[in-house]
């Protein structure tokens, strides 16, 4: 009865450590909206939604920082980021990190980019 026991909280216990440690790396990954307050908080202003229909976005948004535009695309995945950059001719310069595409010249908001986890 007690290896019955033991092999069952040594189960559990590796159940719930998997568990903990998919949702960190779920939540690593920053969303539209993380980019968005990132960019705010470092001065820059929102002019709404960007026409992200044409590059198969499922979001996207318009802002500027220092009066540089930023455009910023997101997708449902990190895969369909990619394949609309390789198969969209005018994605293939954005920056792309995970599901988001980055459209920029300013190289403060490119920095913040990079350095957002």
């Amino acid at each position: 009865m007690k290896k019955v026991l033991t092999l069952f909280m040594l189960v559990m216990s590796l159940m719930i450590v998997s568990a903990c440690s998919s949702a960190k790396e779920e939540a690593a990954t920053p969303t539209l909206d993380d980019y968005v307050k990132a960019y705010t908080d470092a001065g820059a202003i929102e002019r709404g939604k960007l026409q992200f229909e044409n590059g198969r976005a499922s979001n996207g948004k318009m802002l500027y920082l220092d009066n540089s535009p930023i455009q910023i695309m997101e997708y449902d995945t990190p895969e369909d980021a990619k394949k609309a950059q390789e198969e969209i001719f005018f994605l293939k310069k954005y920056s792309l990190k995970g599901n988001i595409l980055l459209n920029t010249n300013n190289k403060e908001a490119k920095k913040i980019f990079d350095e957002l986890k």
